[in-house]
């Protein structure tokens, strides 16, 4: 079974949990999940718990199965499967948040415990509140915005929300036959052909006291959660978006402390600082950046390793090989042949 190890790919993971609940849905259409996974290089009956994480590269390729061979409610089905103890910690913290706010601020937070390639955004508006749904594969499917909607409006159901505080739906592409389920799910009109996918809500209902709400229990999952994110190399909401901008830079080499400081508002002092209290450093975060790269220009074979360097910003190909081994612990041929292999 491919396995990520701790050196590498964390940036690009998700929680097995996810994968768990893929199969099950997989089921509900009479589909071997097992088969399925394990034609992409994953053995579901070998992952010992929930809370291992999976290649996001290999998953995308199960969500693609599911597009391609299912009704279209997948994804919410997905989100049927899911239990708060399916995403370890978060989970139980979603479940215990003293009101919608704090549950989406908490999801979007930590994010990194599903996934670094599905984003969300609470975006005020007037009266209203969106949240913003993204999904960052390279091979992409709507389905998994449905699961993560699914699950968030779930997850308001368990936490004791009294009414449904869903007031539309917006998806992006054009439904077919599932369009009278997914309304079912959500519990309101669909608006289809949207420029993002979104949960609309009124901005007044997100203050609404959530009856399992608990500040002490939800201050204590915090703290496994952060512990879950720092035992698996992942990254936290604000470690990401500096890596996110040190990434859309890379290319034009842009990526001193000052200029990323001052696109993120903030002096560099602030940001060091900041990046200091989470573990981390300005440095440490380009040479993560700069080994997602390599790992990714791996998967071709028309860019060679000096090409690759040059545009890493190393002095010369050797200064390259040998911080990629420090990376992988393998050279970058083999780790090529290896990718080329599966």
């Amino acid at each position: 079974m491919y396995r990520v190890g701790r050196n590498i790919g964390q940036y690009d993971t998700s929680i097995a949990g996810w994968s768990f609940a893929i199969a099950s849905a997989l089921e509900t259409y009479g589909i071997d999940a097992s088969e399925v996974f394990s034609k992409v290089g994953i053995e579901l009956d070998q992952i010992a718990s929930p809370y291992e994480r999976l290649p996001v590269s290999l998953v995308e390729q199960v969500w693609q199965h599911a597009a391609s061979n299912t009704d279209g409610c997948c994804g919410i089905r997905v989100a049927q499967q899911l239990t708060p103890a399916s995403l370890q910690a978060l989970g139980l913290l979603l479940f215990c948040s003293e009101t919608p706010q704090r549950l989406f601020e908490r999801y979007i937070r930590y994010r990194c415990v599903l996934s670094h390639r599905h984003f969300c955004e609470m975006v005020v508006k007037g009266k209203e509140v969106r949240v913003d749904l993204v999904d960052e594969r390279e091979r992409r499917s709507e389905i998994t915005n449905d699961a993560a909607a699914g699950y968030l409006c779930r997850a308001l159901q368990l936490a004791g929300a009294g009414k449904n505080l869903v007031k539309e739906l917006h998806v992006t592409r054009a439904l077919g036959r599932e369009r009278q389920e997914i309304e079912q799910f959500f519990g309101v009109p669909v608006k289809e052909g949207q420029p993002r996918y979104s949960l609309v809500f009124d901005a007044k209902d997100l203050n609404l006291k959530l009856p399992a709400g608990d500040s002490a229990l939800a201050s204590q999952l915090e703290a496994s959660v952060e512990r879950y994110i720092a035992g698996n190399g992942l990254f936290s909401e604000y470690m990401l978006r500096v890596r996110t901008e040190i990434l859309s830079r890379m290319d034009s080499g842009a990526i001193s402390l000052d200029a990323v400081a001052a696109s993120l508002n903030v002096t560099p002092r602030t940001l060091q600082r900041r990046l200091s209290d989470e573990g981390s450093s300005y440095n440490a975060l380009i040479d993560q950046v700069r080994c997602q790269i390599a790992l990714d220009y791996c998967e071709s074979s028309t860019i060679s390793a000096t090409e690759i360097a040059f545009k890493l910003g190393f002095a010369d190909s050797s200064s390259f090989g040998r911080r990629f081994r420090q990376w992988t612990g393998m050279s970058f041929s083999e780790c090529r042949s290896r990718k080329a292999v599966r």
